[in-house]
C-alpha cells in the first residue's frame, strides 16, 4: 500500500470520527416555542391524572409505564434535554425512574436514577393490551416523519 493510500485512509477515518462527534444531535428536534410541541405538552400534563390511575390500578393488563421529562429542568443555561425514564413510581413524595434511552448529557447514562419534578413532565406512556397510551409528543413526531418511518412507529405503537 503506498504512502497516499495509507494518509487517504487516515483523512476519511478523521472526517468519519470528526461527523460523528460533532454532527447532528440524536433524536428529533423541535423550537422551544414550536406550537404543536407546546399543544402536546399540554395534553399530556392534562391527562397525567389517567397515567396515574392506571399506574396504581396495576391491571396487568397495562405494561411498560414511562415518563418524558426534561433532564435538565432547574438548571440555569442547560438546554433542555427531553428524555423517557422507566420503572416510575411514588415514594417519599417525589416521582422516581430510570432514564430509559442513552442522554446526549455525558453526565447521565442509560439506567441511571432519577427525581422527575412535576414541572419538568413533557409527555407520557403506558402499553394497553400492547396499544400504546399517551405519547403525545411521539405523536407529532411520527406525523412530522417519512412515511415508510411514520409507518414502522404506528406498527411498535399497536396504532
Amino acid at each position: 500500500m503506498t504512502m497516499f493510500a495509507i494518509l487517504g485512509l487516515a483523512l476519511v477515518a478523521a472526517f468519519l470520527l470528526l461527523r460523528r462527534w460533532f454532527g447532528p444531535p440524536r433524536g428529533v428536534h423541535f423550537a422551544p416555542d414550536d406550537p404543536q410541541l407546546l399543544a402536546a405538552k399540554a395534553r399530556a400534563r392534562d391527562g397525567m391524572p389517567d397515567f396515574w390511575a392506571a399506574l396504581i390500578a396495576a391491571d396487568p393488563a397495562d405494561t411498560d409505564f414511562m415518563i418524558k421529562f426534561n433532564l435538565h429542568h432547574g438548571r440555569a443555561g442547560a438546554a433542555p434535554e427531553s428524555i423517557w425514564a422507566r420503572a416510575i413510581e411514588r415514594r417519599d413524595g417525589a416521582i422516581h425512574g430510570r432514564l430509559a434511552n442513552p442522554p446526549l448529557d455525558p453526565a447521565w447514562n442509560e439506567g441511571d436514577a432519577v427525581v422527575i419534578d412535576p414541572a419538568a413532565i413533557d409527555d407520557w406512556c403506558f402499553f394497553r393490551n400492547n396499544v400504546a397510551i399517551g405519547h403525545f409528543i411521539t405523536r407529532v413526531m411520527i406525523e412530522r416523519s417519512a412515511p415508510h418511518h411514520a409507518a414502522q412507529a404506528r406498527k411498535a405503537l399497536g396504532w
